[in-house]
């Protein structure tokens, strides 16, 4: 199995996605190979960067990063499609991306993770 990250934008209110977080978490919760997850905290410091002359204005403020073990970018994004977020339209973007983490200390786990 790899590692495959997962980001999603989420539209800057986030009120109404808020009412279906329960059914949204447990059905990640569910997830097989499921590794960690997280929305990313809103108002926190955080250093931004992009490409020279590229402005990141108009960009989402929320999102989140999930990371899972699965056997492709198509199996884990077909997976995602499930998502009760994805499903009623709460994600405006997301990017499924394989992942290869050479260091850490849960890197022998994630490659051992069933799913």
């Amino acid at each position: 199995m790899a590692v495959f990250a997962i980001h999603y934008d989420y539209p800057d209110d986030t009120s109404e996605m808020l009412e279906i977080r329960p059914e949204h978490r447990e059905w990640l919760s569910s997830v097989p190979g499921l590794l960690v997850a997280g929305m990313y905290q809103p108002g926190r410091d955080e250093a931004t960067h992009g490409e020279p002359g590229q402005p990141l204005e108009g960009m989402p403020s929320n999102g989140a990063l999930i990371v899972v073990s699965g056997s492709s970018v198509a199996d884990v994004a077909a997976t995602f499609d499930h998502d009760p977020y994805w499903v009623a339209g709460f994600v405006l973007r997301r990017v499924v991306r394989e992942w290869n983490p050479p260091l850490g200390p849960w890197v022998a786990d994630a490659a051992n993770s069933p799913g």
